[in-house]
């Protein structure tokens, strides 16, 4: 069995608890380019499926968490808030694409690092089962989730593709998440919310591709 099969396995095996199945991503400000320091998160956004079938245009839920001030106890606050939603959701599998390597890593320093018992979010990081798209999607030969979201292979799923809000390399794109994080949320909440609500819809079509 090869590595993506195994997960794809997995995302199956959710299938009757799909409603605990999360996808997860995350926008921080970097402050400097050193992977997961100094990095204040800006925004978290969350989606599952609430009602209808899976693949359906309509029963997704996403929400979104922002930042209040650009300080730690704002920063503080919307840990308690996500670990506040997450208790009314109680995940028993968190989907992302990079968030094994990113946004897991930096929840789990951030509850330390304010010394936070947010049982929830500890379950999240360490009990719930973590599928990550990249790992499936590069062997599809996909470099990175926006040739996934533009490719002929997803094109008939109801994507919401807001890839194309922010561009650039990866210093560029924070700065621009930083900018509209301060100046323009409207903008920022519909970035984050179609990231998460993408890869909640490309799972589901794994989930129901028929088994090789």
């Amino acid at each position: 069995m090869r590595y993506e099969e195994m997960q794809i396995n997995v995302l199956k095996i959710m299938r009757p608890h799909w409603s605990r199945a999360v996808s997860l991503d995350i926008e921080t400000h970097v402050s400097n380019l050193n992977f997961l320091t100094n990095e204040r998160i800006l925004a978290i956004s969350f989606s599952r499926r609430v009602s209808g079938a899976l693949l359906d245009a309509s029963g997704i839920e996403t929400k979104s968490l922002f930042l209040e001030l650009d300080d730690d106890d704002s920063e503080r606050q919307l840990l308690i808030r996500f670990d506040e939603e997450l208790s009314k959701i109680n995940p028993l599998c968190v989907i992302g694409y990079g968030h094994r390597q990113y946004d897991i890593p930096l929840f789990c320093i951030k509850k330390q690092c304010y010394k936070l018992l947010l049982w929830k979010l500890v379950d999240l990081c360490e009990s719930a089962m973590h599928i990550d798209l990249y790992h499936i999607l590069k062997y599809k030969r996909y470099k990175r989730l926006e040739d996934a979201i533009s490719s002929p292979e997803f094109g008939s799923l109801p994507l919401m593709k807001v890839k194309g809000l922010v561009t650039g390399d990866r210093e560029n794109k924070g700065k621009e998440i930083f900018r509209l994080w301060k100046d323009d949320r409207e903008t920022l909440k519909k970035y984050v919310e179609g990231d998460a609500h993408d890869v909640l819809l490309i799972a589901e079509s794994m989930v129901e591709r028929p088994t090789a």
